[in-house]
């Protein structure tokens, strides 16, 4: 094997499904030994973890509360983008309105987040209201970086050919860095849906009515590690999804790339 060999789309199927049982059987050995190397209190076996879904689904209303994380996470994504996109696009295009932000929206990347929880909890109350917004203050301060930066990497070879065929300003922006940095922000709304899957959880944990974060919170509550085991699953089959979605957008949206 070379370094950074390519393999075909076959070959890469195949070993990242071997990779999966390879996992899933050292989890089921470690779990089913006569003298488990880890408590099943810590770490249920997968079989428990399994049995753990059909309660889920008729105690706790598991769909249910997957689509109301759902609905928080691509209502924050969608305001963080609404917002972001365009800012980031004269950020990255005018330098002065770069540096008329910056100090203000560069210093936030730095901000715990998990410390907007009580603040949005005072101004928003504990409505969805409250975790959309929190999720659109978790998005937005990494997404408006990327996006800038995706502009900022369009090559100056192209701008500068607009401006010898005698292209506007905003004939520039509109049909030279906007789809040129297109692709790279594309990819950057796929980070941002990770971050926005993992910061539903801190929103729901507390005082949610629903919400996969707050079944995490009851299980935990009630010693139900294998309904915690289940419901990350959940998150983590989300997740994969949502984010193929994307990568399948982005692919048809900009073939050029390829």
């Amino acid at each position: 094997m070379n370094v950074r060999e390519g393999i075909t789309n076959r070959a890469a199927h195949q070993i990242a499904a071997a990779g999966v049982v390879v996992f899933l059987g050292a989890w089921f050995l470690i779990t089913s030994l006569p003298h488990p190397l880890v408590p099943h209190s810590i770490l249920p076996t997968p079989i428990e973890v399994l049995k753990a879904f059909p309660a889920l689904h008729f105690q706790e209303a598991l769909v249910r509360s997957a689509l109301a994380s759902l609905y928080r996470v691509l209502a924050g994504f969608a305001l963080a983008a609404a917002v972001a996109i365009p800012l980031g696009i004269l950020m990255g295009t005018f330098p002065p309105v770069k540096h008329f932000f910056s100090p203000v929206v560069d210093p936030l990347r730095f901000l715990p987040i998990s410390a907007l929880v009580p603040l949005t909890i005072v101004w928003f109350g504990i409505e969805d209201l409250q975790k959309i917004v929190f999720l659109f203050m978790g998005i937005v301060v990494y997404l408006l970086p990327l996006v800038v930066e995706a502009v900022e990497r369009v090559d100056d070879v192209y701008v500068q050919t607009a401006a010898t065929l005698g292209a506007s300003r905003w004939q520039m922006v509109r049909h030279v860095l906007i789809p040129g940095s297109l692709p790279s922000i594309g990819e950057a709304l796929r980070v941002m849906n990770g971050i926005g899957w993992t910061y539903v959880i801190l929103a729901e944990v507390i005082n949610a009515p629903n919400g996969l974060g707050h079944l995490i919170m009851v299980s935990q509550r009630y010693g139900r590690i294998d309904r915690m085991f289940a419901l990350v699953i959940v998150i983590l089959v989300i997740g994969v999804i949502t984010d193929q979605i994307i990568r399948i957008a982005n692919a048809r949206l900009f073939r050029w790339t390829e």
